[in-house]
């Protein structure tokens, strides 16, 4: 597809998709240029179908659509129809990619086995990894944020991993639904509803992978924290799950940015046999090294591993992993405690370093405090 011609005097404009670490310019577009002729000229450059492309950043101008809820930049959407910054992240996946591999599948790297290791904070071990700030330095560095949505003034941080701690995602299930529903099309099934019955099966599909409650529950974090994604996957398996769970386009909720593995890295821990293991981490002083808003008073980071919370033991909260196809899976409620639970500790405490997460469930309960009263404070209560 050549690029739309304008034969106006208006000038013209030019767009920047960063997609992963490449920069796709477009130039010298007309105003008039539609979204979906971009889409048609990513396309060429990247082998994205358009219906696959999802455009982080860009934003209809206010003025122009009087319901503020609804700035949703569709297809027809015209270039000067938008507000003037022409910068964003594009997200999708060429077809080459969709079907790949069996081998090479995004549950390769999983290890269920979360080790037993004695890992806490004030440990020698645990001050040697701290001090040790080269590999901190050099993957803040290199961590390229792009942000989808600018933190907001006072809220804290809740950190996410998405395997096991939102869903179970299989794109193998989705491509079965898929074909199912493209062999029912072909036999001449969609006058009879059907086809309306294959496509219902396919969004139940993808709908079994999110955890029990799992919309109901960001949508709940949304309003006391800003949400940021950390996966321990790769960039391309990321987005994917991310739009495939309509995770993006959600109204209820929005994430600031997401991470992937590559701002992760390795250090060795010790088991409770005394056996050394090596594994990766989550270092939450990375995104507080570039959101000075966000330090170790105001973050709570969920994984279903402990061992992603090695150098911030502090601000870890286990959540037991979800397996959609363990008897469990449907009748797991564990996202409706911990939305309770965390709209406490947003409301009520100033500092989470004071408080025990693996207690939440007692908490919850009532049999346990939110902030545990140390010795000091009783100290201070008796007046001595």
């Amino acid at each position: 597809m050549s690029k739309p011609d304008s034969n106006e005097a208006t000038a013209t404009i030019s767009l920047v998709a960063k997609y992963g670490k490449q920069k796709i310019e477009l130039n010298d577009l007309s105003p008039s240029t539609t979204i979906a002729q971009v889409k048609e000229l990513i396309f060429e450059e990247t082998n994205i179908l358009p219906k696959r492309q999802k455009f982080i950043g860009l934003q209809v101008q206010p003025n122009l659509n009087t319901n503020p809820k609804s700035r949703q930049v569709t297809d027809d959407i015209q270039l000067s129809q938008l507000k003037p910054k022409y910068t964003f992240i594009l997200m999708g996946t060429p077809e080459k990619d969709i079907f790949v591999d069996p081998n090479d599948t995004d549950t390769q790297f999983e290890v269920i086995d979360d080790f037993d290791l004695e890992f806490n904070a004030g440990t020698a071990e645990w001050i040697e990894h701290v001090a040790k700030g080269e590999n901190l330095k050099r993957f803040t560095d290199s961590t390229a944020v792009h942000v989808m949505n600018e933190p907001r003034e006072g809220k804290p941080l809740m950190v996410l991993d998405l395997d096991h701690t939102l869903l179970d995602f299989s794109r193998k299930s989705i491509e079965q639904a898929s074909n199912a529903e493209r062999a029912a099309t072909d036999n001449g099934n969609n006058g009879n509803g059907s086809s309306t019955s294959i496509v219902r099966t396919t969004q139940e599909t993808i709908d079994r992978m999110k955890r029990p409650y799992m919309d109901d529950f960001l949508a709940r974090a949304y309003v006391n924290y800003d949400l940021v994604v950390w996966s321990q996957t790769s960039w391309r398996w990321l987005e994917t799950k991310l739009i495939e769970l309509n995770m993006l386009a959600n109204p209820r909720y929005k994430f600031c940015f997401v991470l992937d593995k590559t701002s992760m890295f390795q250090i060795t821990s010790a088991l409770k046999s005394g056996e050394r293991r090596k594994h990766s981490v989550k270092p939450l002083q990375i995104i507080w090294n570039k959101f000075p808003c966000w330090n170790a008073h105001n973050t709570v980071h969920l994984d279903d591993l402990s061992r992603n919370f090695a150098l911030n033991p502090k601000n870890g909260l286990k959540v037991t992993g979800f397996y959609r196809k363990k008897k469990s899976g449907k009748r797991d409620i564990e996202l409706l405690g911990l939305a309770s639970y965390l709209e406490r500790l947003a409301i009520e405490v100033n500092d989470f370093t004071r408080v025990k997460f693996k207690y939440w469930t007692d908490v919850l309960s009532g049999k346990k405090a939110l902030i545990k009263e140390d010795d000091n404070d009783k100290k201070s209560a008796n007046g001595n």
